[in-house]
This record gives C-alpha cells, sequence and structure tokens, in this order.
C-alpha cells in the first residue's frame, strides 16, 4: 500500500510539474503575440524562441519563430545579420512544413521569402521535392512554371506551362495561358534560330486552338491565335511571300470573329443594365 501511495505522489508532481511547464509556456507565447500584433519583431521572437525551449511539443512554435525572422528582414539589405533573418526565417518554415505540408499559408510565407532574398533557384528546389510526394499538385507546378519565367529561363517555364496543360486538361484556360507565354517569347525575345521560332509559334497556336475547340465563344484565346498567325508570317516573309499573305489572311479572320464575339457581349452587358 505505501508503494501504491509512493507511485501515485510520483506521478501527482509529475503531472503539476508538467501543468507548470505548458502554463509557463502559453505565458511566454501570449507576451509573444501580444509583441508580434504590435509589429514589435525583434520583442516576439525571444518570447517564442523561449516558448519553445519550454515545451518543444507545441505545434506551432517553429512558423511563429519562421514568421517573426521574416518580419525582422529588410528586402534588399544584403548586410550579414539580415541575410541571417532570411536564413532562420527559411529554416524554420521549412521544418515546420515537414510538419504541416498542406499549411497553404506557411508554405506562401516561405515562396515569398526566398522571393524577397532573390533565392529563387531555392524556392523552385522547394516545389520541385514538394511535387516528389504530391505530384498533382496544380499550384505546386503553376508555382514552378511562373518562378522559372521570373528566372528568365524560358524553356523550363514553357515545359512547366505544358504540365499544367497535362494536369488541367479540361480547362481551356490552362491551353490559353500556355499560347500568351508562347507568344510573350516570339514578339519580346525570339530564340535567333527561326527554327526554334516556328516550333514555339506551333506549341502556341495548337494550344490557343485547343481553347477554342473547348470554348468556341473564347475570344481572349482567338485574340492570341491572331497574334500568332501574325508571327508566322513574319517568318514566312523571309522566304515565302505568298504563304506569309495567307498567314496575314487567316490572321484577319480571326480577328474579325474575335470583334464579333466582344461585340456580342458589349450587347448583352448593355442589355442586362
Amino acid at each position: 500500500m505505501k508503494k501504491v501511495l509512493c507511485l501515485i505522489a510520483a506521478l501527482t508532481l509529475a503531472l503539476s510539474s508538467l501543468g507548470c511547464t505548458k502554463i509557463r509556456a502559453r505565458m511566454e507565447i501570449k507576451a509573444a503575440n501580444e509583441a508580434y500584433q504590435k509589429e514589435d519583431y525583434a520583442g516576439a521572437l525571444p518570447h517564442y524562441q523561449k516558448a519553445r525551449q519550454i515545451d518543444p511539443s507545441f505545434p506551432d512554435l517553429d512558423r511563429l519563430v519562421g514568421y517573426s525572422e521574416i518580419g525582422l528582414y529588410v528586402p534588399d539589405d544584403k548586410s550579414p545579420n539580415n541575410e541571417k533573418h532570411a536564413d532562420r526565417a527559411i529554416l524554420e518554415l521549412n521544418g515546420y512544413l515537414q510538419k504541416r505540408p498542406d499549411d497553404r499559408i506557411a508554405r506562401d510565407a516561405l515562396i515569398n521569402m526566398y522571393l524577397n532574398a532573390n533565392r529563387t533557384s531555392q524556392a523552385i528546389d522547394y516545389f520541385r521535392n514538394y511535387l516528389t510526394a504530391h505530384p498533382a499538385d496544380l499550384e505546386a507546378v503553376k508555382s514552378i512554371a511562373t518562378l522559372y519565367a521570373k528566372q528568365g529561363d524560358f524553356n523550363e517555364s514553357l515545359n512547366w506551362y505544358q504540365k499544367i496543360t497535362l494536369l488541367d486538361s479540361k480547362n481551356p484556360e490552362a491551353f490559353y495561358i500556355f499560347g500568351v507565354v508562347c507568344y510573350e517569347k516570339v514578339s519580346k525575345n525570339p530564340p535567333a534560330d527561326v527554327a526554334q521560332k516556328m516550333d514555339i509559334i506551333n506549341r502556341g497556336k495548337d494550344a490557343l486552338q485547343h481553347a477554342i475547340d473547348m470554348k468556341p465563344d473564347y475570344a481572349e484565346a482567338m485574340a492570341y491565335l491572331n497574334l500568332l498567325w501574325r508571327q508566322q508570317a513574319l517568318v514566312d516573309a523571309l522566304t515565302d511571300p505568298v504563304k506569309a499573305q495567307a498567314d496575314v489572311a487567316q490572321a484577319d479572320a480571326i480577328r474579325n470573329k474575335t470583334m464579333q464575339i466582344f461585340a456580342a457581349r458589349k450587347a448583352a452587358g448593355a442589355k442586362k443594365s
């Protein structure tokens, strides 16, 4: 009986100690939250760190420490101390997302941190690693396509935009965006090789036509299809002026149909109002 009483006393003491630990941790979190809400990130950070030291099991402390480091980071300041804030924010949020990979808000915060710190390649690596476990995550694929475009790597960007059309194959907008990207490339920064330029034009035309096939009144897609036919005319004019004239005629026909659809939309809108 004495042994049982001793065990009960020991257990009670342990539970009491555990309860005190939780209370101390929550007091630190409360102080941290008050500072954070005032945008006093320097004041919030040590309290979050202290709370984690007291009670490492508290689920959100990695995220809160990371957010505080983000708050302390100053974009465009390349000083070593400022870069440490970026390093720590990235480390904390990566650790948190390994435990809670579906927290989109935290993931967006991490990606913004990468971009603000001019670490686009690290953001791409993050999403590539994420896709190994979530290969059908459309938003992640869109993010990679956008990040490669931001990095200036058109070929990789276009490959990922094409992946979007495979994952989102029933959405005409996916093919429309792919076509727009192709047009932007050939109109603003075309490859020197004519064959490569024509390949991009044809891929863009095919994507836009597919979007129109799915949505026959897709005037926005028609507008860019018209523009790509005109880009093709510029290429064909170098070797075959007759073919170039046919390209322009095709572009004109598409443009006229586009204008009819826009006019019909405007008229329908006027009737409603």
